[in-house]
């Protein structure tokens, strides 16, 4: 095993706040609170756009918030677009929290990038945030001309909780026969909220992602089924006719095996896939531009197989 990024080891040596109160305890609008002011403190100054829009997107549940990035240079028409679903264990997370790393993408690989803030727990439970998740994308595609984009190259794509439902937007859209998706960008995926493996093991507790179980049952509710395949599409008894895909892992990750696993299935299955593990890494490490340089040079990469996949 690689050793883990001395920056990375100094942040995680440091002693924990005893004030600190778990998210367990937190009620939802205070932990997404917390995890805004901390999201922005490891935060970098991001890329200036042409233009940023905020609007809204018809959903199963009521509108969906969404804001849309378009990058310098990009032409107004025949657009290439990436939909991003932010992460945050499907309790927190919002638009803010992700716009750095949505302006990098969206500049690095020259597309337009929307960004929606679909319905989190536990206020809506699973399958809310996946239906949201196919909403968008199925809007985005229908009305592709009104937004400059060309219908036949979206992709998806997302971090953690949000790369699970990017999967879970192409699970629907595969079996719905529509819309066209071109790729798949998965970074970190959740990809099995089931079961155990080594790397869950190895880095649950101490490498910042202490509170997957919770997370979980808060995405589930008492009643989710968690083998559902667009919770856990690793499950999945056909990935195939899935669009093609990047996924990266990291080393120190305790979904870094998930994540793996997913694109040996998508393989498996006769899916395009390439993976990256990133291996002195941490879960969540994109979102550590102020701290990282990996970061960026990780978005980097996501973007240029990004770009390329969406080549007229």
């Amino acid at each position: 095993m690689s050793e883990l990024h001395p920056t990375l080891k100094n942040i995680l040596q440091q002693p924990e706040n005893p004030n600190a109160t778990p998210v367990e305890i937190q009620d939802p609008d205070e932990a997404r609170r917390e995890w805004k002011s901390d999201m922005a403190a490891v935060d970098a100054p991001a890329p200036e756009m042409a233009k940023v829009r905020d609007f809204v997107i018809p959903g199963p549940a009521g509108p969906i918030p969404a804001r849309s990035y378009v990058p310098t240079g990009l032409p107004d028409t025949g657009r290439p677009l990436l939909v991003y679903y932010h992460g945050g264990g499907y309790i927190r997370g919002d638009i803010d929290t992700h716009d750095s790393v949505c302006r990098v993408l969206a500049r690095e690989a020259g597309c337009m990038v929307v960004s929606p803030a679909y319905r989190l727990a536990p206020e809506h439970r699973f399958p809310a945030a996946a239906e949201d998740a196919f909403a968008v994308v199925d809007y985005m595609s229908r009305k592709a001309k009104d937004f400059g984009v060309d219908q036949s190259r979206i992709a998806v794509g997302g971090d953690s909780a949000g790369g699970n439902l990017a999967i879970a937007a192409s699970i629907q859209a595969r079996d719905k026969g529509a819309p066209k998706i071109r790729f798949q960008l998965l970074i970190y995926p959740v990809t099995d909220l089931t079961s155990a493996n080594e790397s869950k093991r190895l880095f649950s507790k101490g490498f910042l992602l202490n509170s997957m179980p919770f997370y979980i049952a808060s995405y589930l509710g008492p009643n989710g089924d968690g083998r559902n395949q667009l919770a856990s599409p690793l499950l999945s008894d056909d990935l195939s006719r899935l669009p093609p895909a990047f996924v990266i892992t990291a080393g120190f990750d305790p979904l870094r095996d998930e994540g793996q696993d997913f694109a040996r299935k998508l393989a498996a299955h006769g899916v395009a896939v390439e993976h990256k593990c990133y291996e002195d890494m941490i879960h969540g490490f994109v979102s550590l531009r102020g701290l990282l340089p990996e970061a960026d040079a990780a978005l980097g990469d996501c973007a240029r197989r990004l770009a390329k996949s969406l080549l007229p």
